[in-house]
């Protein structure tokens, strides 16, 4: 490692060996979406000294993002996410090698461009972008590599990890293995496959039409910086397990929850 690494990272060490430092540092991952969870996350995982990053998301910031999304100002609302995250966590460590693009994921060819060279993908994309994960975690599984999606709803979050070897999302999600993406229909989606826990705050306020509008995704799903947050810590926990191996994974069917509200931090399992 170089001085400059040693210098911005050694309060890492003691919570990581000097050997996992250089781990860290020699992984690459790619994040699919910079909004709320994704922006934080990439933040996250800069500051714990990832040596490479590939974002993308087709996005602009807009008026709503506000209340919860790292890089969202005044100033850069109508500004490219990717491209404002890109620049304020290049700042952060300027060793790392950060690229970026305003695309999105809307191909398998652009799911492979993304992953191409990363050790892991994770999917930060808005639901109901059901073809677009399931692009990335072909894209993955075809790279070997682990495919992680994390979601954020009111003061709680989700994450599930996709080994390669392990089911794929076509499974999980209930669609047929090796579909045609261009058939794929989100009112086939059930709510216990996506929202497998909802809050007890939340259970009287969503009527069941606002929760099929959240899955198909025509409405975004109600949440804040608490949540965003909670679901980039979750998230970058589960990144640096996966890379280090600090205790056994949990994969899909399996995820994790936490909700800050109604104090509770379990691993479930979707029923298949």
């Amino acid at each position: 490692m170089s001085s400059n690494y040693e210098m911005n990272f050694c309060r890492n060490i003691g919570i990581f060996t000097a050997e996992e430092q250089v781990t860290i540092k020699n992984t690459s991952i790619a994040i699919a979406g910079t909004g709320g969870v994704g922006g934080l996350l990439a933040e996250r995982m800069v500051r714990l000294g990832i040596g490479k990053l590939k974002l993308s998301d087709s996005g602009s910031f807009e008026q709503s993002n506000l209340n919860r999304q790292f890089g969202s100002s005044q100033h850069t609302i109508g500004s490219h996410k990717a491209e404002v995250v890109c620049q304020y966590i290049q700042d952060i460590n300027s060793e790392a090698v950060i690229t970026y693009d305003n695309r999105g994921i809307h191909s398998q060819e652009e799911a492979d461009q993304l992953v191409d060279g990363c050790h892991l993908i994770i999917d930060e994309m808005d639901y109901g972008a059901w073809k677009e994960s399931i692009y990335l975690q072909r894209a993955a599984r075809k790279e070997g590599v682990h495919y992680i999606f994390a979601g954020a709803m009111g003061f709680g979050a989700l994450v599930t990890n996709f080994s390669p070897h392990g089911i794929t999302l076509e499974e999980y999600n209930g669609f047929e293995q090796d579909m045609d993406l261009k058939t794929i229909e989100v009112g086939l989606v059930s709510q216990e496959r996506i929202l497998p826990v909802m809050p007890s705050y939340a259970r009287d306020a969503m009527s069941m039409e606002m929760i099929r509008e959240i899955i198909s995704g025509q409405r975004p799903v109600p949440t804040c910086s608490i949540g965003v947050g909670l679901a980039s810590i979750l998230a970058a926990q589960e990144v640096v397990n996966t890379i280090l191996k600090r205790r056994p994974l949990v994969t899909a069917p399996e995820y994790i929850y936490v909700d800050l509200l109604d104090k509770r931090f379990e691993t479930g399992k979707i029923k298949l």
